[in-house]
C-alpha cells in the first residue's frame, strides 16, 4: 500500500505500532543492561562470599591431607572454578580445587580484587584471597557467560509479554482509531448530502477540537461558494430581464427601418437602433462590473490616493457629456486629502456618481464636487429624489422616473458596493443649495 493511498486509520495504526515497538526495543535494551548490572553485583557478592568460605574451610584441613577434588554435581557448576593452596618454604601445595581448575595459580592476581581474565578461551571473573598468617590462598572464578545468560533471560522475560501482546494491542489501537475518526465519517456523510443548488452549512454535534477548525473553514468556503453561485444566478436573471426590453425595441426599430418608405424614416429608425445598442452596451458593462464587485470580499490593493486629483481626472473624462447639456462642473477640492483605496474601484465610483448626476441634471444645470477631510460630496441641480424614496436608492434596477432618462438603475448600486468594500459610509440626502440630490461618501481616515 503506497503512502498516497494509505488511509489515516492505517497510517495511525502503523505509526503507533512502530512507536510502541521502538519503545519495546529500547525498554528491552535497558532491561538487559540493568539485569546485567544487577547480575554482576549479585554474582560478585557470591564470588567473594564463596572465596571467604573456602578460606575458612581450608584452615581446618589437616596439613597432611591430600588435595581434594570436587566433581561437578550441577550443569552450571562447570562455569565455576576454584583452587586453594598453601605455601611452605616456597613450595606450593594444593589443598582444595574444583575438577576443572587447571593452572589457576599462575593468574598472578592481586589479593582482594575482582578482575576479569581470559582463561581457557573464555572470559572469567576472578577473586583472589590470601591469609598471610597461615599462608593460604584462595582463587575462585566464574564464567561471564552465566551472567550474560541470566541478563538475557531476564530481559527476554520482560519483553516477551510485550511482543506477544502486539497483535492484541494493534486490535485495540485499530478500534480506538476507528472510534476516534467517527467525526470525520460524519463530516464526510454531511458533505455527501450537500447539493450544488443548496450549500447549507455543515453541522456536527460535539465536534472534537481538531475537527472544529476544519468544519468552520468548510462552512466559510460553502458560504462563499453559495454567494458566488447566487451572484451568477442573479447576474443571469438580471441580464435576461433587463436585456429583453432593449433587444425587443432594437428588433422593432430594425424591422421598422426595413419597412420604411422614405430615407428620413429609415434614418430615424437607425438612429433609435443605435441608441438602443448604446444602452445595451452600457447595461452589459454595468452588469459585468457589478458581478465582479459582488465576488470581491476586499479590494486587491489599497494605496494612498489623492481624492481631489482623481475627481479632477473623472470630471475631465465626463466633460463632453456635461458640455452636450451645457452643465457646469464645479470642483472644490482639498489637494492634500488622501484616502487608502483601490485606484480602479475609486475611479469606477467617481465615474458612476458623476455620470448619474449629469444624466439627471437638466440642460444648463450645475454639478458640484467637493473634497475635504476624507469626504467626497457630489450635488446636482436635478429634480432630486423624494424624502421617502431616499432609503430605496442603491437598489438594483431601481429608477424613479423611467421616462426621463435612459439609465439602467445600476450606477448607485455599484457605488454602494465599492463604498462597502472600502469601509466607507454612503449617504443620500436632498441638496439644499442646488435643489437636487446630494451624495456623500465618508472614507475611513488613513493611518
Amino acid at each position: 500500500m503506497s503512502r498516497r493511498t494509505m488511509s489515516i486509520q492505517s497510517r495511525l495504526t502503523l505509526l503507533l505500532l512502530g512507536a510502541v515497538l521502538l519503545f519495546g526495543i529500547i525498554a528491552g535494551f535497558e532491561s538487559h543492561k540493568n539485569a546485567l548490572h544487577e547480575a554482576d553485583e549479585l554474582f560478585d557478592a557470591q564470588l567473594v562470599q564463596f572465596t571467604h568460605s573456602l578460606l575458612s574451610v581450608a584452615t581446618d584441613l589437616d596439613d597432611d591431607h591430600a588435595a581434594r577434588k570436587l566433581p561437578p554435581s550441577h550443569k552450571y557448576q562447570q562455569n565455576f572454578v576454584f583452587e586453594v593452596w598453601s605455601e611452605d618454604d616456597g613450595e606450593r601445595r594444593i589443598l582444595l580445587r574444583s575438577d576443572e581448575a587447571i593452572d589457576l595459580d599462575g593468574m598472578a592476581l592481586p589479593p582482594r580484587k575482582l578482575k576479569n581474565r581470559t582463561w581457557n578461551g573464555s572470559d572469567w571473573r576472578f577473586y583472589h584471597l590470601r591469609d598471610e598468617r597461615r599462608r593460604i590462598e584462595v582463587l575462585a572464578g566464574q564464567n561471564n557467560k552465566v551472567r550474560n545468560e541470566l541478563a538475557r533471560e531476564v530481559a527476554w522475560h520482560n519483553v516477551t509479554p510485550f511482543l506477544f501482546g502486539l497483535p492484541v494491542l494493534a486490535l485495540f489501537i485499530l478500534i480506538a482509531i476507528r472510534f476516534g475518526l467517527r467525526p470525520l465519517n460524519k463530516l464526510t456523510a454531511s458533505l455527501q448530502r450537500l447539493q450544488p443548488e443548496q450549500l447549507s452549512p455543515v453541522e456536527l454535534q460535539a465536534a472534537p477540537a481538531e475537527i472544529t477548525p476544519v468544519v468552520e473553514a468548510l462552512n466559510n468556503l460553502l458560504t462563499r461558494t453559495a454567494s458566488v453561485i447566487e451572484n451568477e444566478r442573479r447576474f443571469t436573471a438580471d441580464a435576461a430581464h433587463e436585456l429583453r426590453t432593449p433587444i425587443a425595441a432594437l428588433q422593432s426599430q430594425i424591422q421598422a427601418a426595413q419597412l420604411a418608405t422614405s430615407a428620413a424614416e429609415r434614418d430615424d429608425c437607425l438612429r433609435k437602433s443605435l441608441q438602443g445598442t448604446e444602452r445595451m452596451s452600457h447595461l452589459v458593462g454595468q452588469l459585468l462590473t457589478l458581478s465582479r464587485l459582488d465576488e470581491l470580499s476586499a479590494p486587491a490593493l489599497l494605496e494612498p490616493l489623492n481624492l481631489a486629483e482623481l475627481a479632477r481626472a473623472c470630471s475631465a473624462e465626463l466633460a463632453p457629456l456635461a458640455l452636450d447639456k451645457h452643465i457646469v462642473l464645479e470642483l472644490n477640492g482639498d489637494s492634500a486629502t488622501a484616502v487608502m483605496a483601490s485606484e480602479e474601484l475609486l475611479h469606477i465610483l467617481l465615474r458612476n456618481l458623476l455620470d448619474n448626476a449629469i444624466r439627471y441634471t437638466p440642460q444648463n444645470g450645475r454639478v458640484s464636487i467637493d473634497v475635504a477631510d476624507n469626504t467626497l460630496t457630489i450635488t446636482d441641480s436635478g429634480c432630486g429624489v423624494a424624502e421617502d424614496d431616499l432609503p430605496l436608492l442603491g437598489q438594483r434596477f431601481n429608477r424613479f422616473d423611467r421616462s426621463a432618462q435612459d439609465g439602467v438603475g445600476l450606477g448607485l448600486s455599484i457605488v454602494q458596493r465599492i463604498a462597502a468594500l472600502h469601509g466607507a459610509q454612503l449617504e443620500f440626502s436632498q441638496a439644499s443649495n442646488l435643489g437636487g440630490l446630494k451624495v456623500t461618501v465618508n472614507f475611513p481616515a488613513s493611518s
